[in-house]
């Protein structure tokens, strides 16, 4: 009886769990989607200050992009 009242508190503290976890998805969709949009910006303006990316073609000393 113990093991049965156990399993049922895990199987229902996970549905709990899992109902918490859609509900703050669904209440705070905007702001997770504005954290990832903000940080895949922040991490490609970081890549191409690394990679040179606004190089110069007719001049070598702006290879580095500095």
């Amino acid at each position: 009886m113990t093991k049965f009242m156990k399993n049922m508190f895990a199987i229902g503290a996970a549905i709990v769990l899992i109902g918490t976890a859609v509900f703050l998805v669904i209440t705070y969709w905007d702001k997770i989607l504005s954290a990832l949009t903000a940080s895949a910006r922040v991490a490609t303006n970081v890549l191409n200050q690394f990679s040179g990316d606004s190089i110069d073609s007719d001049d070598p000393s702006d290879y580095y992009d500095l």
